[in-house]
């Protein structure tokens, strides 16, 4: 993954890729029939077949290194990153966050559908990390801003989610962004953030279903 830093980009792909996103991100937000849980999965594979070709895709989804101690750590840091924000959010700003809609409505069938709707949630991370470090040059300043600029997206994508808690969505959810990124980006494949994704939400999800029935 770490090849297409510096791999040639289509500028003219860039703007297309960014409305595709949009495209499928709008389609998974207002739940269109049987299209919403795999939208935003396929806007990521075009756009990156439309920036970088099918290297893009490749290179992506390469198989992952050190893919067992990367999962595990990068699981561990996700919930600290939570809940250290989490504590922040409601003892120092006093705000109320609020649950997961899908939580709150969980069964197998919502369960299933979280495989392809993470993987898109995945795939608009990265993309958008590509295109800014790519843009920037692909040195480390580069990795360090695409990795919070993408992660502070991947929040503010979640406000509806959250009804509009800009708090919990930056401190919390772009907080535990961050590690499936750095995840992916030790073990040079988006499986390995992909995976860590799943297994934070399905906990999470699990764990407000034990507690709440």
């Amino acid at each position: 993954m770490k090849q297409l830093f510096t791999a040639r980009m289509s500028k003219p792909a860039v703007p297309i890729s960014l409305v595709l996103l949009a495209l499928g991100f709008s389609a998974l937000i207002y739940e269109i029939p049987f299209i919403a849980p795999f939208s935003l999965a396929i806007a990521g594979f075009i756009s990156l077949y439309i920036l970088f070709g099918k290297e893009g895709i490749t290179y992506t989804f390469s198989k992952p290194k050190k893919l067992t101690s990367t999962f595990f750590l990068g699981l561990i840091a996700s919930y600290a990153f939570a809940l250290t924000g989490l504590y922040f959010v409601t003892k120092v700003l006093h705000s109320n966050p609020h649950d997961n809609p899908l939580a709150q409505n969980f069964d197998l069938l919502e369960l299933l559908k979280t495989i392809p709707m993470l993987l898109g949630e995945e795939l608009i991370t990265i993309v958008l990390l590509l295109i800014i470090v790519n843009i920037m040059g692909g040195t480390r300043k580069a990795l360090v801003v695409g990795v919070i600029a993408s992660a502070i997206i991947f929040g503010l994508l979640h406000l509806s989610t959250y009804d509009w808690n800009f708090a919990q969505v930056l401190l919390v959810i772009s907080l535990a962004r961050i590690p499936f990124t750095i995840a992916s980006l030790r073990s040079d494949s988006i499986y390995s953030g992909y995976l860590i994704h799943i297994a934070y939400d399905w906990i999470a999800f699990l764990s407000y279903m034990l507690t709440h029935h």
